[in-house]
């Protein structure tokens, strides 16, 4: 039995315990001792057995303490004390049954009073309060009177009122002491040992201190707080302590219930009188709070309120109760005390989890710490602690008994602890105690009820104003206190916390969703209505609570608005309730803040599910196909399988399905985040402006399912939600009828309507429109049709938000993921059978989450929330609610632009059915221009929108009216602002492509505005003076037959018609004035566009009554011969002259930009040079204007933009001069002669020469015309490129560039004019001819044909028949002398008698290359017969193309006569004869009659003077040239004898001999009495040379040789492949209705009639195997066989046209795609309904985009879309409206300017004569041949000496690989004779052996006979040069010829043909 000591020590204390003669201190040692080793049990067993003997030590000890404490307060008396204590507290814990039926009752009272005394110390009392307590909850019931009257005295300071109703036996009254036998004595009535007489017989002593408190321990007054806290804590400390014999544990819950049904009983209502008994969450009481005001003696027991609510937190806080379970677990040696406390916590939990009472006890305790008044940092950490309990009740695993569902199984034993670790520390009677009550299903309440409870008192929080408290709570920070209003605001954030838990996390049932929405609507009015009515109207927002947390309490409504109408069908009351709140707080500008993004984000939702569109991933974003391809392999968002994939749960889609949500999420927004553990959302702590709702596709437990994302609504699962077209248009005729939208509220329409059908229609979109009509049905209830709609879904965040305090920046999100399996996708589902079970929660169906009908509806629903935005009563927060508005509606129109946009840009998918309300605001926008002028912002805003919605099409037939009136109001009133605006957003011209209905009455309004805004001051960005001067300059070319005459008379009260016939006059006039005054740049450049369109259209159709039929649409502008006269009207518009000079002016403009665009204007009129030159002195007046502009230009040092504007100013000087008829330009036009060829000439002369100015150039604009520019708009987009800094060395490039291009065009100017286009046509300005077309073959009158693109140039490089000279640095002359060419009918040259020879000159600079060829004449064919006449006959011989001109020589005629006239003999022409020599005769005459005229030492003016030579000499002399004459005479007539004839040439010392194979060519017409003659190969090259002056001493300078080559036949192949004009290519694309993808649009192969009557008006159409000219890469066979081509004597340009190109296979549509693509301009020319994008063809290039969409009235809208780093050019600008006749006209030009200005802009781009320039350098400088007059007079005679031929062929022969070039360099400095020399040096040889002429062609190719062909066969020629039949009557002439295969021929060159040589 007992186990701790032996059995004699135990046995002997217990002996000694039972002695009574031992002292009372004895026998408590003893007493002690056995305890200490003995078992609790066995402690009971002994305490039963001696109970007497025990009270009487405790009695006896206790009394000697007492007496002795009151004696001296000493230690060892208190020792005694506490001795007396301790066998107290064990017998109240070891004798429970006893002191049950009260034992010792009176004693322990008297000692329990003594304790409780409050004079003694604090420990000593807390000590008597437990020891009470454990006495009292054994008593329980059964204890009397006294005993609960000293329960009621436990709190000191707490004054209970005592009820006077107590128990049975509660205490003794006077008749018992009466009639107890022991007051019975004689007489009945004495004591035998009492004084009986008094009534009580026994006097009780007065209760005294036992300890008073140490001098220490504070002696405050007592604190109720403080008593309330001990016994509380004492209650918990005394449970479980007594040992009950049996059902201990029962019993210890029903004793400590006692105590906790005694506490509420009596101390309860005394500190909390407003604590409700009858709260119960079993039947709820949800009458919604009020505001409440602080009371000061409420406050004063706030205090207990709060010890209470800390206690009961300890005991019903999951998180403290199970981090106390750990704490006990994780301790090794667990002592029993620990376990014990535990033990004692969960009974009290237990108890207070027991029964409905008790858990109705706890739900108001933390009612009442929500109705804590933050006045002291205790309450503000009781309502910390009340939400944090109720949060984690919602959130933990093992929810409280009551959260349970009382319908639901019960929880198994172990959660009764809150952790099934609870289960090892009890005993089975200890579970079986708690979990076998049957009372555990009854305390279920449901976690409804807890919820609709929490958040009902939750509210309250809100619902007292702190904002006058002047109290401040100190921080962890000591520089910073807090405020009452501070700490109110964060215990708001936390309720808001978990509020927004409940709404993203928590299942809610419809009436929990109704108390929440009814809640916070209660909160929003009243404590957003309360401060703004209590406080100042200047008071911070920071200073009131509705100020701080006004938009996360109007969020936290809205969404929790949104997310219950996807969850549980709402009350439609609420609905009212709802719009009463937020229309009554308009005035806040948080309510328009949040608004606006509930509005925005279920925009996006509106979007997403019903039309299946991303507004944060748009098609039209895609731009790029490798994306748009890398999209597809990765997985689209887009590609969602719904509910099938769900099924499946393929790993590999779940995955990419979260990829894709994490990327959006992260898209919308970056502070989003997601954790799966998340429990509550935050929200921010300091609200953004800007920040947005996020849309997240995830929530909790919903991370891995496939979404469906994009249901395609092929029809409606509404049936009849969404409106047919006839209904919604109806709708929509009684809204816009309307100005105040009621339509928007669709409560007010269920009061006016009556039919549920047309109810529910107006709740869903109406204004989705639906081709067809949608099935009705009537199974809809009319409850579930008013019923609204929205979801918002989960949005896991961390918790850290509610423990910190602060609300984050973490939105309640939007639903994507839905939380039920019966959301699936819509497209694949749309053919399910059951759809009425799939139907949303609004229609009355069960399917939860996001739905196209729940989605318009709710959409359309929270648009309408603040009802009628023009009664907003703040200007400025109506304006916000426009420019939201206005946002939303870009959404849409951004939805609309988006709907049926290809992904794959490979086919055009068809038009979705629904179209977006984009119009759905229209009628608020109509209200708010009636307000007046405070709510002018918001006016601006409803005006952009209404344009926005004309622009985009959304104003219908029925809105018409109602939006002309408003403009004309507006247009003719004084609000200059509000016209500016409409100015500013009906985009200028686009206005007038809309051709809406009766659009015309406005113009006289519109101009009217335009007038005012162009005549103020005003510039700035914002001012629309850019789109004003473009709308007005398409009115200026409006054909007049499109202009109405009755127009709105333009004032403001009027709604009238008038006639007004000059409107385009009106027009003009302001135009000019725009044009000459206005001070913004763009405006201007405008201005001046529009006026040279004016003029051009003028120009073509020069009467206004010109025929404006489908025939005269568009006008061909094909160059015609000079000779050819189109006809011309006379008639002209008078102010055409006005506009040239408002256009001539401009171009001394300093501004750049605008000077071009003045010059791109002007250049619009030089296709119209006739019709000019018909205008009186016009001509003269634009080529003088443009001279003095060069000059005024014209700067000392230029920078890069100076130079192009100069150079454009040049090139459209060289225009006009070209396009006015040539003898207009060479006739004089003053009295000294002058021409404008000549005023031209000289000033390119001044530029190309540099010569500075002596006198500054006056302008010559008149005084009307501004030169400054206030407003250069232009700087950031479209100005031309400058550098940052200059230097010499730019100045000097910008300088030479100038000089150049002013060289060029008077060059230019010098050859073509009068002379363009000859009979070949426009498409070349350069000789085709080359040398090796002279050289080879050429002897044998051509008969064998090569390759012009061959490399066998050998033969040209040592041909002895042509020579090579640098005439200057620009110009380079071939001159070939070969045989006459035979020409049908003789060319030119038939009949004439002509030498058998002819020499062709080829000359290249920088105008090109031309061909000369000349001829000498000997007679004509009637004086065949007679001697040839001296005087030299001019002829022409025949070229070989078309662009070569004939060069004239003639031949001296002999000097022998033989007869004189007499001295007195004048001499005269008319008697001249051969044998007469006029000038001896002269001289004799002269002498004769003037004798003074003769010298003294001269007999006779003609007569010789003395020979220097002597005699003999002179004799000798003589002899020596009669015999070379006889010699000669003897040759001759030896070889006109000869069968065969040969010629000899003799080398200095050797001889080469040949015989001469080619046959003497001679003219028909030859002379038949003069012997035949053999001139030398390059001998009338020589006299050509001679008589044209070039080989005189003072040309030496300039004139070199060049060092013939095979590298310097390269350098000129690549100056002939140099462009002589400015070239352009461009693409021309057609798009046909419904394309809208590349691969339709690039398959078509034609277009429209319209289309290609506008391709043919671009240009000719040219045939590209044929064609000579430019062909801007288009290969000759492959792309077609024709395409347009456009040339002027500057420029060429090609069209890249698609439908002109095949596209019947891939590479051919691969070839097509290349050409488009690789073009900088593209010409679009679409018929789509849309707007062509650019991103359809996808290109690096397409710098500019001009699209071209034709009207239904004829006219076309043009728009002109540029890169950022284009620069400005004209003369279309962007949204231009042109009429048919000059349209081609107009863009041609455009498109050539934009290529123009994208080249300008280029850094080191040159021009195509730079480039020319450059390369004619190249071949000065790298081959000039530096000689000695002798080496060059002698190369003149004979070009290739024989030692260098030699030379060459050694080279050639020979197996060594040293090029002939390096040959040509050795040799070229041989020692060589003339060839006269040489012929008089080898007389002998020559007259013995002659030899052919190793120079000639037929030496050349001696060892082939005449009819060799060149080793490759003849083929046709290739690119770029091509041998053809010319299609007039010229010879046909095959040229060239290969050289012979023999071992003289040089070898081919291995070098390709297209290599170019540097």
């Amino acid at each position: 039995m007992f186990t701790k000591k032996s059995h004699a020590d135990v046995k002997k204390s217990t002996a000694k315990l039972q002695d009574s003669k031992k002292d009372s201190a004895s026998r408590l040692r003893h007493l002690r001792m056995i305890l200490d080793n003995v078992e609790l049990e066995e402690s009971k067993c002994l305490f039963e057995t001696n109970y007497s003997h025990v009270y009487f030590i405790l009695y006896d000890t206790f009394i000697q303490a007492e007496a002795n404490l009151k004696q001296k307060v000493h230690k060892a008396h208190r020792e005694e004390l506490d001795g007396s204590l301790w066998l107290l507290e064990k017998i109240l814990c070891l004798l429970p049954e006893l002191l049950a039926r009260r034992w010792q009752c009176h004693s322990l009272s008297r000692i329990m009073a003594k304790l409780l005394h409050l004079g003694n110390s604090p420990k000593l009392r807390r000590e008597g309060v437990r020891y009470f307590l454990l006495w009292y909850q054994t008593l329980g019931e059964n204890a009397p009177g006294y005993v609960h009257a000293m329960y009621a005295d436990l709190i000191p300071g707490l004054i209970v009122p005592q009820k006077g109703v107590v128990g049975p036996d509660t205490e003794f009254s006077a008749s018992d002491f009466l009639t107890h036998p022991n007051m019975k004595a004689d007489g009945g009535m004495a004591s035998v040992f009492h004084d009986n007489a008094f009534s009580h017989p026994v006097q009780s002593s007065e209760v005294v201190a036992l300890l008073p408190p140490s001098s220490s321990e504070k002696s405050a007054p007592p604190d109720p707080r403080d008593g309330l806290e001990v016994l509380l804590n004492s209650m918990v400390h005394t449970a479980a302590c007594l040992r009950w014999r049996d059902n201990r544990a029962q019993k210890d819950h029903r004793a400590f219930a006692f105590l906790l049904q005694r506490f509420m009983d009596v101390f309860l209502p005394v500190f909390s009188p407003n604590f409700d008994v009858s709260c119960s969450i079993y039947n709820p009481r949800l009458d919604l709070p009020v505001m409440r005001s602080i009371n000061k003696k409420e406050e004063v027991m706030a205090s207990c309120v709060v010890v209470l609510i800390n206690w009961v937190s300890r005991f019903t806080h999951e998180r403290l109760l199970s981090h106390r379970l750990d704490c006990t677990l994780h301790i090794e040696d667990v002592d029993q005390v620990r376990l014990h406390g535990y033990q004692q916590g969960l009974i009290v939990r237990d108890v207070l989890y027991v029964n409905r009472e008790n858990i109705n006890f706890v739900h108001e305790v933390y009612r009442q710490a929500f109705l804590l008044n933050f006045t002291s940092k205790p309450q503000i950490e009781a309502i910390r602690t009340a939400i944090a309990v109720y949060r984690d009740w919602m959130t933990g695993e093992t929810p409280p008994p009551f959260l349970l569902e009382p319908n639901d199984d019960p929880p198994p034993p172990s959660n009764a602890g809150g952790t099934p670790r609870s289960q090892r520390l009890r005993t089975p009677s200890y579970v079986g105690a708690i979990a076998g009550s049957k009372d555990q299903l009854v305390v279920r309440a449901g976690r409804q009820n807890v919820l609709q409870v929490f958040v009902t008192n939750a509210a309250n929080v809100f619902l007292v104003n702190t904002a006058n408290l002047n109290i401040c709570f100190p921080t962890r920070s000591r520089s910073y206190r807090s405020t009452p209003l501070e700490e109110q605001t964060e215990i708001c954030k936390k309720v808001l916390n978990v509020y927004r838990t409940m709404v993203m996390n928590t299942e809610m049932d419809t009436r929990t969703w109704e108390q929440l929405l009814m809640v916070l609507l209660q909160v929003t009015s009243i404590v957003l209505h309360q401060n703004q009515h209590t406080l100042p109207s200047g008071t911070n927002k920071s200073a009131t609570l509705g100020g701080i947390l006004g938009s996360a309490i109007f969020q936290t409504l809205i969404v929790t608005w949104i997310r219950a109408h996807t969850k549980v069908p709402v009350n439609v009351l609420l609905w009212e309730k709802f719009l009463n709140v937020l229309q009554s707080l308009t005035h806040r500008e948080e309510l328009i803040i949040e608004w606006n993004k509930t509005i925005q984000t279920l925009t996006r939702v509106f979007s997403r599910y019903t039309y299946g569109i991303n507004l944060l991933d748009l098609p039209l974003d895609r731009v790029a196909e490798s994306r748009a391809e890398k999209r597809r392999r990765i997985g689209s968002v887009w590609q969602g399988s719904g509910s099938n994939s769900a099924a499946n749960g393929g790993s590999a889609a779940s995955a990419a399905i979260s990829q894709n949500r994490q990327r959006e999420s992260l898209a919308e927004s970056s502070s989003s985040r997601s954790e799966e553990t998340s429990s509550q959302v935050p929200l921010p702590n300091h609200p953004r402006p800007h920040h947005q709702h996020t849309q997240s596709q995830g929530g909790t437990g919903h991370g891995t399912r496939p979404i469906p994302l994009t249901p395609m609504l092929s029809r409606s699962y509404s049936e009849g939600s969404l409106a047919s077209a006839a209904r919604s248009s109806r709708i929509r005729r009684r809204r816009a009828a309307t100005p105040k939208p009621k339509a928007l509220q669709p409560s007010q329409l269920a009061e006016n309507r009556i039919n549920p059908q047309d109810l529910r229609r107006a709740m869903s979109l109406d204004s989705l429109a639906r081709k067809g009509d949608a099935e009705e049905t009537d199974s809809y209830q009319e409850g579930d049709n008013e019923s609204g709609a929205g979801s918002r879904s989960p949005s896991p965040t961390a918790s850290s938000g509610i423990e910190g305090g602060s609300i984050k920046d973490a939105q309640l999100q939007i639903d994507a993921s839905l939380d039920d399996a019966n959301s699936g996708s819509y497209g694949s589902g749309s053919n399910s059978g059951s759809i009425s079970g799939r139907r949303c929660i609004i229609l009355g169906g069960s399917a939860e989450g996001w739905h196209p009908d729940s989605t318009s509806i709710m959409w359309k629903r929270m648009l309408g929330a603040l009802g009628d935005v023009n009664r907003i009563p703040k200007a400025d927060l109506h304006a916000q609610v426009f420019m939201h508005l206005l946002e939303m509606t870009q959404n849409l129109i951004k939805i609309k632009q988006n709907q049926g946009i290809s992904t794959d840009n490979q086919n055009t998918q068809p038009m979705p059915p629904l179209v977006p309300p984009i119009g759905i605001v229209a009628p608020w926008c109509y209200g708010s221009l009636s307000l007046d002028r405070s709510f002018k912002k918001g006016k601006l805003w409803a005006l952009q929108l209404l344009c926005s919605l004309a622009i985009q099409g959304a104003v219908n037939m029925q809105q018409l009216p109602l939006f002309y009136h408003a403009l004309h109001q507006l247009l003719t009133g004084e609000d200059r602002d509000l016209i500016y605006a409409i100015l500013k957003h009906l985009e200028g011209p686009r206005l007038l492509s809309l051709l809406l209905p009766g659009h015309t009455l406005l113009l006289l309004d519109l101009v009217h505005a335009s007038a005012i805004l162009l005549t103020s001051l005003e510039v700035s960005r914002s001012t629309p003076r850019a789109e004003v001067a473009a709308l007005l300059g398409s009115l200026l070319c409006y054909p007049s037959s499109l202009l109405t005459r009755s127009v709105l008379q333009p004032t403001p009260q009027k709604f009238e018609l008038m006639e007004c016939s000059d409107l385009q006059d009106h027009i003009l006039n302001i135009v000019l004035r725009c044009a000459r005054r206005e001070p913004s740049a763009k405006a201007r450049c405008i201005a001046l566009s529009q006026l040279g369109q004016w003029l051009l259209m003028r120009l073509s159709q020069p009467l206004p009554a010109s025929n404006s039929g489908r025939a005269n649409l568009f006008q061909q502008a094909v160059p015609h011969h000079k000779d050819v006269h189109p006809k011309a009207s006379s008639v002209y518009n008078p102010r055409i002259k006005e506009v040239l000079q408002v256009l001539l002016q401009a171009l001394q403009f300093k501004h750049h930009t605008i000077a071009i665009v003045a010059v791109d204007s002007l250049k619009l009129c030089a296709e119209r040079g006739r019709q000019l030159a018909a205008i009186e002195r016009v001509p003269q007046l634009i080529i003088t204007a443009i001279c003095k502009a060069l000059e005024i230009q014209s700067v000392t040092k230029p920078k890069d933009s100076d130079k192009v504007v100069l150079t454009s100013l040049m090139l459209c000087l060289g225009e006009f001069c070209m396009a006015i008829p040539a003898p207009i330009m060479l006739t004089p036009f003053n009295e000294q002669g002058d021409t404008l060829v000549l005023q031209v000439l000289r000033v390119l002369l001044q530029v190309a020469s540099g010569a500075p100015r002596h006198e500054r150039v006056k302008l010559t604009a008149d005084d009307d015309f501004d030169m400054h520019i206030a407003h250069d708009d232009l700087q950031g987009d479209g100005r031309l490129p400058e550098a940052t800094y200059q230097t010499s060395e730019t100045i000097q490039k910008c300088i030479t560039a100038i000089k150049l291009c002013a060289k060029a065009v008077s060059m230019h100017l010098v050859t073509h004019i009068g002379h363009f286009p000859m009979g070949i046509g426009a498409s070349r300005l350069s000789s085709m001819v080359e040398e090796q077309d002279d050289i080879g073959n050429a002897a044998y009158g051509g008969q064998v044909e090569t390759r012009r693109d061959s490399v066998e140039l050998p033969s040209v490089v040592s041909a002895q028949n042509m020579q090579l000279f640098m005439l200057n640095s620009g110009l380079v002359a071939s001159f070939i002398e070969l045989p006459t060419l035979k020409l049908p009918g003789g060319g030119i040259t038939a009949g004439l008698v002509t030498a058998d020879k002819q020499v062709r000159v080829l000359m290249r600079d920088l105008n090109g290359k031309a061909c000369w060829d000349a001829s000498i004449l000997y007679s004509e064919p009637r004086n065949a017969e007679e001697p040839p006449k001296t005087t030299p006959k001019i002829q022409h011989s025949q070229p070989l193309d078309s662009m070569a001109t004939s060069m004239v020589t003639h031949t001296p005629s002999p000097r022998h006569t033989l007869r004189h006239r007499p001295a007195g003999v004048l001499p005269l022409a008319k008697d001249m004869a051969p044998d007469l020599d006029q000038l001896d005769d002269m001289l004799a005459y002269i002498g004769h009659t003037s004798p003074e005229c003769v010298a003294p030492t001269v007999s006779q003016l003609n007569a010789p003077t003395a020979s220097p030579l002597s005699g003999n000499q002179e004799a000798q002399a003589i002899s020596v040239i009669l015999n070379q004459r006889l010699l000669e005479q003897e040759f001759v007539t030896h070889s006109t004898q000869a069968p065969s004839p040969a010629l000899r040439h003799a080398s200095s010392n050797s001889s080469l001999q040949q015989p001469d194979q080619r046959s003497l060519h001679s003219t028909t017409a030859s002379f038949d009495s003069l012997p035949t003659r053999t001139e030398m190969p390059f001998q009338y090259c020589r006299l050509l040379f001679s008589h044209l002056g070039l080989a005189g001493w003072e040309r030496r300078s300039r004139t070199h040789l060049l060092q013939r080559s095979e590298k310097l036949m390269r350098e000129l192949r690549n100056v002939d492949l140099q462009k002589c004009r400015e070239t352009h290519k461009m693409a021309v694309i057609y798009v046909a209705a419904g394309q809208e993808d590349k691969g339709s649009i690039l398959r078509n192969t034609s277009g429209s009639s319209t289309y290609e009557m506008f391709v043919s008006a671009l240009g000719w159409e040219i045939d590209l195997e044929t064609h000579n000219g430019f062909l801007g890469g288009l290969p000759r066979q492959g792309c077609g066989a024709t395409a347009p081509y456009y040339a002027t004597p500057f420029l060429e340009v090609v069209y890249h046209v698609a439908t002109r190109m095949p596209s019947d296979s891939s590479e051919a549509m691969l070839l097509k795609t290349r050409h488009l693509g690789n073009d900088e301009v593209h010409i679009v020319w679409s018929e789509h309904n849309r707007d062509y994008r650019r991103d359809i063809l996808p290109t690096e290039f397409c710098d500019v985009l001009i699209v071209v969409y034709p009207l239904r009235n004829g006219l076309f809208r043009v728009t002109v879309n540029r890169k950022p780093e284009v620069p400005w050019f004209g003369p279309l600008a962007n949204e231009s409206v042109v009429s048919g006749a000059c349209l081609a006209t107009l863009i041609r030009a455009t498109a050539i300017n934009a290529s123009r200005t994208k080249r300008a802009a280029l850094p080191l781009y040159q021009q195509f004569y730079e480039e020319r320039n450059r390369s004619l350098d190249s071949v000065s400088s790298r081959y000039k041949e530096s000689t000695t007059f002798e080496d060059f007079a002698s190369r003149i005679y004979n070009p290739m000496p024989l030692s260098t031929l030699g030379t060459l062929r050694e080279s050639n022969a020979s197996s060594s690989a040293a090029p002939l070039a390096s040959a040509l360099l050795d040799h070229n400095r041989a020692s060589v004779k003339g060839w006269v020399q040489a012929s008089i040096d080898s007389g002998p040889i020559m007259g013995i052996a002659p030899s052919a002429s190793a120079g000639s062609t037929a030496a050349m190719e001696a060892a082939t006979g005449m009819s060799s062909a060149s080793p490759r066969g003849p083929r046709k020629l290739g690119a770029p040069f091509k041998s053809v039949t010319k299609k007039h009557s010229l010879q046909h002439i095959a040229v060239g010829g290969g050289a012979g295969a023999g071992g003289d021929t040089p070898p081919e060159s291995p070098t390709l043909p297209q290599r170019r040589f540097k």
